[in-house]
């Protein structure tokens, strides 16, 4: 095997240039029978996949959909989800991910909130019914003509493409739009190319306010999927294990865009089950996956139950939180990886910002530290004066190059807020570099708590759960668990007269709310710790909900 980090021509390119069409137009070329896609019962090579992206977007803009355009997925992990992406970047349409695990309310914010123009989805799956969540979030869907949808509720969307070939009224499906797309392009129909600075992704982030943003990336991503896979040793011909979702930059940046970077196999799958994961390393003899510490401790648990043949592993990627040295050990010895990688990164900076590498050691690991992956900047600030800080000190984590978005869509105030006249972008972070050039993040400015490696943001879910009507005010801190980092803690405040279960209030939230999000822990409390302008002391609240939790341990 070629030594990935030093010896790596796959991984050079014009990339003021390089799209994604192109990217799978030269893997369709150099490796036409390799697999591309496999899942859901499907497989793709990549020729197959290169027809199937072009039939598509041919199909898209047979319906109207144009360079600029957003087109929703809805849809969890599987092969049609990277067609779909491909056709769009083909044409030069921008992909809107939406959360699969996202209700009605979430999922009509961002359709709304993105101006997407079709939204391709799923009828149902996990017995959710994503169909009736569309019916009404856009009841006029029901007797529209394809192409022609006019939703109070939903202005921007035209068309609703349900995916594989399912059928229902004022809806069209991707096997007749790759149809007509077929039809197209045997009539010698063309499109104009893509560019690389266009916008080919949003992807929607929480903030403080509460209100999703659309993180919008363009086919510059593909850089920095580079610098993934050369950190990582990935080459031509890896197998790529795609259990992150590909609605998140984790999935769509380190499994997808690596994929039709290299012409390595993504295998995806649906839904994350510890044994079907091994059961599929071992038979598709997957090198690459990575994931939080969650993932790999279910990984021991299942190999520790049933042992399978995962020599074929060769790296990993570990994130989101913090990793034990007794996990790490074992994971490097009873998975058998030749490395063990922590990555550092948000969805404004493109997925991965610092990595550490195979030769770091425990330690480096387990304190998440990592170093910046390519040619962009990192930096160290004082978050108030803006003072760049020495080796050592701790201050808020910058960074500035072509790895950070272009900005939020249709939200100038709030990429003002993280985008700096300069160019640096304020992660919100609080870290360190040391003397070595390792950075360390060592907290947050910001709220915001990671369960599981999913970002959840108190203003968001406060805003929710006072929307039941019992509840007058709610503040919601983080607070550790073992198995998913941190879950939320919620205080509540009725209004007067009212009374609210527990379990009833969690049955509500999670009818509300995408799961991640909902409160593991509730105490109903008379009032709030104040300042004395009235401002609610949410450190007072955390630190009582902490101890809390450990007089219980």
């Amino acid at each position: 095997m070629p030594n990935a980090s030093t010896n790596t021509p796959w991984l050079e390119h014009d990339w003021t240039t390089l799209t994604y069409g192109g990217a799978l137009k030269r893997c369709a070329t150099l490796y036409p029978e390799r697999k591309a896609l496999v899942g859901m019962g499907q497989s793709m090579s990549f020729a197959e996949l290169d027809r199937a992206a072009d039939e598509l977007a041919h199909g898209l803009a047979g319906m109207g959909v144009g360079r600029h355009d957003q087109v929703a997925i809805w849809m969890t992990n599987c092969p049609d989800w990277v067609m779909c992406w491909m056709a769009c970047a083909r044409l030069g349409a921008v992909l809107v991910t939406v959360n699969t695990r996202f209700k009605l309310e979430e999922t009509e914010y961002i359709l709304r909130q993105s101006d997407a123009k079709v939204l391709i989805a799923m009828d149902q799956f996990w017995n959710i019914d994503f169909l009736g969540m569309i019916r009404e979030m856009a009841p006029e869907s029901r007797h529209a003509p394809v192409g022609q949808l006019q939703s109070e509720r939903l202005p921007s969307l035209r068309s609703i493409v349900l995916w594989e070939s399912v059928e229902a009224s004022g809806t069209t499906n991707l096997a007749q739009l790759r149809q007509e797309g077929a039809k197209a392009l045997a009539s010698g129909a063309q499109l104009a190319p893509a560019r690389s600075e266009d916008a080919v992704i949003i992807v929607y982030t929480s903030g403080t306010t509460g209100h999703p943003k659309g993180a919008m990336h363009s086919h510059q991503i593909l850089r920095n999927a580079a610098n993934i896979c050369r950190v990582m040793h990935i080459e031509p011909g890896d197998v790529i294990l795609g259990h992150m979702p590909l609605y998140h930059v984790a999935g769509a940046i380190t499994a997808c865009s690596a994929t039709v970077l290299l012409g390595c196999t993504l295998v995806t799958m649906a839904q994350w089950q510890p044994d079907e994961a091994l059961d599929i390393i071992e038979r598709e003899r997957v090198s690459i996956f990575g994931g939080i510490p969650t993932h790999f401790i279910d990984c021991l648990d299942s190999i520790r139950r049933q042992p399978r043949d995962v020599s074929c592993l060769k790296s990993a990627w570990i994130g989101g939180a913090p990793v034990t040295p007794d996990v790490a050990l074992a994971v490097r010895e009873e998975l058998g990886l030749k490395g063990l990688l922590a990555v550092y990164g948000m969805t404004e900076t493109t997925a991965a910002t610092s990595f550490s590498s195979f030769d770091d050691p425990l330690e480096i690991l387990c304190e998440n530290k990592g170093k910046p992956i390519g040619d962009f900047e990192v930096g160290v600030f004082d978050p108030a004066s803006g003072r760049a800080l020495g080796s050592g000190e701790i201050g808020e984590v910058r960074v500035r190059g072509h790895i950070v978005m272009l900005g939020y869509y249709k939200n100038p105030k709030a990429t003002e807020e993280v985008i700096q006249p300069d160019g640096w972008f304020r992660t919100g972070d609080l870290g360190s570099i040391d003397a070595n050039g390792y950075l360390k993040i060592t907290g947050r400015l910001k709220e915001m708590f990671i369960v599981g490696g999913s970002n959840a943001y108190p203003a968001e879910i406060e805003k929710l759960l006072q929307a039941i009507e019992e509840i007058k005010q709610a503040v919601v801190v983080g607070v550790p668990d073992r198995r998913l980092g941190e879950v939320g803690y919620a205080f509540i405040q009725l209004h007067e007269g009212k009374t609210l279960q527990e379990a009833e209030l969690i049955r509500r939230c999670r009818a509300s709310m995408a799961d991640y999000k909902v409160p593991r822990f509730v105490r109903l409390v008379e009032d709030f710790p104040r300042t004395t302008t009235g401002k609610i002391q949410r450190f007072v609240l955390q630190r009582e909900a902490r101890e809390t939790l450990a007089n219980k341990a």
